[in-house]
């Protein structure tokens, strides 16, 4: 998309710049830069209204109101959402673009669920679908699907989320797009496990990482694997959530991916801490410092160094009452160790002022 741009700048293709903008803005936007990608469409938008570009125009207002639904959160953020979404399906209807209309209508789906509207959400996601139906665009009704469903979810209607992502599914399946399939039930999975669903989430995810297996997509199954390690930890089996974290890290291990490697093992040593298997967990993490160390990473390596201190804290706790343990039998323990600055300066003041009461 950037190429594209630099050519139409180089050559003085104007209305080309202002789709390549919008479709890098898209890309930014789907990499989670938001400002950058805020930038770039509204940068489209004025270059679209300056040639009367409408149709460019409408392109452009639609990713706005996207934009602010997928990143903003504030009173701004949502009128100027909803008057993108607004202004956008305006002016396809008034060209009679339906093809417009319908991505307008899917945006304006986005904006109603960010916002808190889950039934005009509702609403404007079926229209979308139909519309998309009509035009024969069967990824474009997968999509306005996928909104159905979070706007159901927002409604709080999660069996109805379920059966539009299923729709969603369908449809990417049909259309050979195996790795949009998956995501699509991994989706699922991810709301089946809200609403408390823990086996039918597990089945879900064991179908979206058999796809990703076929496709040889790590980063896909990876993904998946942390959701089932969620699920699995929910349903009470702790040694299969260790299972696919410690897969997590062999996926990324045979990729190359030092970084996602490190990060995976840091995610096993918390779940082998939070089992009280401190001399394990403080192995794994001393491996995944030295591997985030070779990343130089900063950030990523602080965190590491964070587990293992917490790892040997809790190695100094469990020391600590293992030797109370052992000598029980010749000293007094209390039941609950205290640590409370200040408490015999308070005693001593208390006691002071029961003699001077008479108290005592």
């Amino acid at each position: 998309a950037e190429s594209a741009k630099a050519a139409a700048e180089k050559f003085g293709d104007r209305k080309a710049k202002a789709i390549a903008s919008i479709k890098v803005a898209d890309a930014l936007s789907l990499a989670g830069k938001a400002s950058e990608a805020m930038a770039q469409a509204m940068e489209a938008v004025e270059l679209c209204e300056e040639l009367s570009f409408e149709v460019g125009r409408g392109a452009g207002l639609a990713l706005v109101a996207r934009i602010c639904a997928a990143y903003g959160g504030g009173e701004d953020d949502a009128e100027l959402a909803a008057d993108s979404a607004q202004d956008a399906l305006r002016l396809f209807r008034k060209m009679g673009v339906k093809r417009g209309e319908a991505v307008a209508l899917w945006s304006t789906a986005q904006v109603e669920v960010a916002f808190g509207k889950p039934q005009e959400a509702v609403k404007c996601a079926k229209e979308a679908m139909l519309t998309f139906r009509e035009l024969g665009e069967g990824f474009g009704e997968a999509l306005a699907c996928m909104a159905l469903a979070d706007a159901y979810q927002c409604a709080g209607q999660p069996r109805r989320a379920v059966q539009a992502l299923d729709r969603a599914a369908s449809i990417q399946a049909a259309l050979g797009n195996r790795k949009r399939e998956a995501a699509c039930l991994h989706t699922r999975a991810s709301m089946e496990l809200q609403g408390g669903d823990h086996d039918a989430a597990i089945a879900t995810l064991a179908r979206a990482r058999k796809i990703s297996q076929d496709l040889h997509d790590h980063r896909g199954e990876a993904a998946v694997l942390v959701t089932e390690q969620e699920a699995q930890l929910a349903a009470g089996s702790f040694a299969v959530a260790v299972r696919a974290a410690k897969d997590v890290v062999t996926l990324h291990h045979r990729a190359g991916d030092r970084k996602a490697e490190g990060q995976a093992l840091l995610r096993v040593a918390e779940l082998l801490l939070q089992n009280n298997e401190v001399a394990r967990a403080g192995k794994v993490a001393e491996v995944a410092v030295g591997i985030l160390a070779e990343t130089q990473d900063r950030e990523a390596t602080v965190a590491a160094m964070e587990m293992l201190g917490a790892v040997k804290h809790a190695q100094v706790t469990l020391d600590i009452r293992q030797a109370i343990d052992a000598n029980a039998d010749f000293m007094h323990v209390p039941t609950r160790l205290i640590v409370d600055p200040g408490l015999s300066k308070r005693l001593q003041d208390a006691h002071k002022e029961a003699v001077k009461k008479g108290f005592i």
